[in-house]
């Protein structure tokens, strides 16, 4: 006899699954009543393992544990102490995402440009600066969905963003938190160059972890190349150095104002501006503080992200069980949340 509802969803959360992860990928056409029916049980471990990137049959086995349908798809920057096990969660949780948004996009005959400096020439000819929205414009254009993570498949949640290639086409998975823009430019330009660059082999992910500095060493080159492309795009320059002020006090209020006044005539934002003060000067603290004097209110960015996804995706190409699932991964309360528990 197949083990009922409740200590199923224990078994996955002995796993260690988020509690998140594990609500979101609950079906909602689950019931008490279906606790007694073998096929509903069936049903009920197949509609999990497709959203958690499981292999089915490995959740029938009541006595055995779950194996993830992806391992070795993908590659980790910035590894710092993740099981295998963690890997293969983040990789499959990863492919099964990035496969339902491609399904939801239509491919373009479009193309990016082969070059950061192409690609900021052509945001320029229409924005005084390269932002935030104008890199999410290009992205969806060229159809390379991009969505903000709000469910993770572990507790301990490292990851900052991951792209997928699938045959000639690419996904972003942004998961960095903030509440200023500068900073996600930044991770979705550096995503964008993992892409551009040809980082990818189809069929596979680059996952980048959180790390406190801004860019990467020369010890990966994939990874500094990627840095690279993303400051070009942002402001003109692959190694930009900018230097407010001889005076190493400088406070976050005057480093905020010489970036508003130095925006127009640079044409580079000015949160991207501060934070290439940080990355110029090491002085983080007084980099990070400037934004909130920058930007007239701090914001989730997240929610912007997923905001401008839910226009562009067309429903209709997700499976109805599968849409929910996305939903709740994108930040939005499943419809019948807490229903039939």
């Amino acid at each position: 006899m197949m083990e009922n509802a409740s200590r199923f969803r224990q078994r996955l959360r002995s796993f260690g699954f988020a509690d998140p992860a594990v609500e979101a990928a609950w079906p909602n056409w689950w019931s008490e009543e279906a606790d007694n029916s073998l096929s509903a049980q069936t049903e009920l471990r197949f509609s999990v393992a497709r959203k958690l990137g499981l292999e089915p049959r490995s959740l029938l086995d009541d006595a055995g544990q779950p194996r993830f349908i992806w391992r070795d798809e993908a590659r980790f920057k910035r590894l710092s102490g993740e099981s295998e096990l963690e890997r293969a969660g983040i990789t499959s949780f990863g492919m099964t995402i990035g496969r339902l948004l491609l399904a939801a996009t239509s491919p373009s005959l479009a193309e990016p440009p082969g070059t950061a400096a192409d690609l900021r020439q052509l945001i320029l000819r229409h924005q005084e600066y390269v932002r935030l929205a104008d890199l999410l414009s290009v992205c969806w254009a060229v159809s390379i969905p991009v969505i903000h993570l709000r469910v993770f498949p572990w507790q301990r949640k490292r990851m900052a963003a991951m792209t997928l290639r699938q045959s000639d086409r690419h996904a972003v998975l942004l998961a960095k938190d903030s509440v200023y823009p500068a900073h996600i430019a930044f991770y979705l330009g550096h995503e964008l160059g993992h892409a551009v660059l040809g980082h990818l082999q189809p069929g596979h992910l680059v996952v980048d972890l959180e790390d406190d500095r801004l860019t990467a060493t020369e010890e990966d080159p994939e990874e500094a190349a990627a840095d690279r492309f993303a400051l070009e795009l942002l402001t003109g320059e692959p190694t930009p150095r900018v230097l407010a002020s001889t005076d190493s006090k400088i406070s976050a209020r005057g480093l905020a104002d010489a970036a508003l006044t130095a925006s127009k005539d640079l044409r580079i934002e000015a949160g991207t501006l501060a934070l290439c003060f940080g990355y110029s000067t090491g002085n983080w603290q007084v980099a990070n503080a400037a934004m909130r004097h920058i930007y007239s209110k701090p914001k989730p960015v997240w929610s912007e992200i997923n905001r401008v996804a839910v226009r562009q995706l067309a429903p209709e190409a997700i499976p109805s069980d599968s849409l929910p699932f996305l939903s709740a991964v994108m930040g939005a309360a499943k419809p019948n949340e807490g229903a039939g528990r």
